[in-house]
């Protein structure tokens, strides 16, 4: 496994973000130079329905993201068909107990000083975890964490 990306990063690729054409420039990138796709894994699933659904619920609030729920419906239901056909996603299985072992390693590291969100370790730990070099996110946080951990950040931090 080369690459991981967080759910940030596949997140923008369904939904119109502030960076969702760099996603699909970083992906395209990223597809021409290997032969593999994206791990997605239950974090992934958990964390990239939610987040449709929390765009659902946020409709009313002003400068939110929103969807209606036909629309989110058929977000999900795009992301099941790239899953399924492994266009650039697939399922992964990972050693969780290993992933968690190195966002705790990180997490005694760095936290304290730096401040990192569990979420963010996690993702970073299940990088570490499935042997990844790359790590895709447009979260600063993240970015900052995987960059630590010596994975290669992609977009580079700016």
């Amino acid at each position: 496994m080369s690459a991981y990306a967080d759910t940030n990063f596949l997140t923008s690729l369904y939904l119109p973000r502030v960076h969702s054409l760099e996603a699909q420039r970083l992906l395209a990138d990223f597809l021409r130079k290997q032969d593999e796709a994206l791990p997605f894994t239950p974090l992934h699933r958990l964390e990239f329905r939610n987040a449709i659904r929390l765009a659902v619920f946020r409709q009313a609030e002003p400068g939110e993201l929103s969807l209606d729920r036909t629309a989110a419906r058929r977000v999900l239901a795009e992301h099941e068909a790239d899953l399924s056909e492994r266009v650039f996603i697939e399922h992964t299985p990972i050693d969780w107990t290993e992933a968690l072992r190195q966002a705790e390693v990180l997490s005694k590291a760095n936290t304290e000083e730096k401040g990192f969100r569990s979420l963010d370790l996690l993702h970073v730990g299940a990088a570490l975890s499935l042997g990844a070099k790359e790590f895709f996110t447009f979260d600063r946080g993240a970015g900052q964490l995987a960059k630590l951990a010596g994975l290669t950040v992609r977009p580079a931090l700016r």
